[in-house]
């Protein structure tokens, strides 16, 4: 076996020198492949054993949606002109949640509407609707809460984040099949259902306008005509959505006929106190007012105690002894020739107020609802259910379908 050869110290040092500049090329490399901060820094996923996030810098600020002026044909052109990222889209992970009986059904209810009203009963549309309002659960710079993400700016009067919350779509009311397949799709992605289609995407918009948000963020995916966004650098990635979901779920009262007996009895409670310590004086024992273009017969005892100037508003003091479907017919007697009516009424005539509100403020002492609105093709008739038995429940107003109440 011939014996080993050694290299000469010159070549040695040479060596040395070569394995040097390798190791160190080496870790450049490995830093330049971690995730980039905000800033283009490099972030440490780890230190000592935990994730390093508390020198992070702010996340970035939700602007509220303010749109160029351009027509839709110039905003597809401008729209078309943005690449999309280069790449492969990474999917979201599962969300799982993981709160109360109550705290679910507000947050199905909430991603429900959002799905429906924002993409309309397009299941498609829907599933990447939801994907972004629980991506941005997730992220630090949204609200922790289904329903926050949701209605986030929609105590302004402009700045919602979700149009559908300020622009008085809520008036329509989703037909029983649609709002079954809204709820259906809320309810798989709460139990960690994907869509991979729209990735980490903390924004959206169609294609016939243009936020001005949208030339700062990387465009990532199209679902039909909508474009799905989201922020660039580290703020974008998949590391950066570790927000964990808070539970207090408050939801809008304009979704309190749509959502199930579990979300209703705490938001009928606090709506009890609000409407008691604001309601206005009750016209309930004043005289009662003429109904035009009704005949005695149909007023079955009942009688209209207070009514807006335009005749499309109508309160009530209902006969407590009378057939509860006398309260259908005389309502419908009062707003059958009218496109858009509501009559609200009570058994108890303390509570007739002197000045018509909202339905969802008098809500815990309403005894009968009426809506119609001709021009969506809907009207719907409600009792209270603590106070008068419907064998259909879908007949009972919102957080009524318990038990009987004794009457006074």
């Amino acid at each position: 076996m011939p014996s080993p050869s050694f290299p000469s110290p010159r070549k040695a040092a040479r060596l040395c020198v070569w394995l040097i500049v390798i190791a160190a090329l080496a870790l450049a490399m490995l830093a330049a492949s971690r995730p980039a901060g905000p800033g283009g820094d490099t972030w440490p996923h780890r230190a000592s054993g935990r994730r390093a996030f508390g020198s992070l810098p702010p996340p970035p600020k939700v602007t509220p949606v303010t749109l160029v002026k351009v027509t839709p044909d110039s905003a597809r052109r401008i729209n078309a002109a943005v690449p999309f990222l280069a790449g492969a889209v990474a999917a979201a992970r599962p969300f799982v949640f993981a709160g109360s009986p109550a705290d679910r059904e507000r947050a199905t209810t909430c991603l429900a509407s959002a799905a429906w009203y924002e993409a309309g009963d397009d299941a498609v549309g829907e599933r990447a609707v939801v994907q972004v309002v629980l991506n941005r659960l997730r992220h630090p710079a949204f609200p922790k809460t289904v329903c926050g993400v949701v209605f986030q700016g929609a105590e302004r009067q402009t700045g919602c984040q979700f149009t559908f919350a300020c622009d008085g779509a809520m008036a329509r009311t989703p037909s029983a099949v649609a709002w079954g397949r809204a709820r259906t799709i809320a309810v798989r992605a709460l139990a960690g259902g994907v869509d991979k289609t729209v990735g980490t995407a903390t924004h959206y918009h169609t294609d016939w306008v243009v936020p001005y948000w949208s030339g700062s963020l990387d465009k990532i995916a199209a679902v039909d005509t909508h474009l799905f966004f989201r922020w660039r650098g580290w703020w974008g990635r998949p590391a950066a959505f570790f927000g964990r979901y808070a539970g207090g779920e408050t939801m809008d009262s304009r979704l309190l006929h749509l959502a199930g007996a579990e979300a209703q009895p705490d938001m009928v409670t606090a709506g009890a106190a609000m409407a008691n310590a604001a309601l206005p004086p009750a016209a309930g024992d004043g005289p009662a007012l003429a109904a035009a273009a009704v005949a005695y017969r149909e007023m079955k005892g009942n009688a209209v105690r207070v009514a807006n100037p335009a005749g499309t508003e109508f309160g009530l003091a209902l006969d407590p002894h009378a057939y509860p479907g006398s309260y259908a017919i005389f309502a419908y007697s009062l707003c059958k020739t009218k496109p858009a009516c509501v009559v609200q009424g009570w058994i108890d005539p303390r509570h007739v107020p002197a000045v018509l509100g909202p339905p969802e403020r008098s809500l815990y002492a309403l005894s009968f609802l009426y809506r119609k609105d001709a021009r969506r093709g809907g009207e719907e008739f409600q009792w209270n259910c603590r106070q008068i038995a419907r064998e259909n429940k879908a007949q009972c107003l919102p957080g009524t379908g318990g038990a009987i109440a004794a009457r006074d």
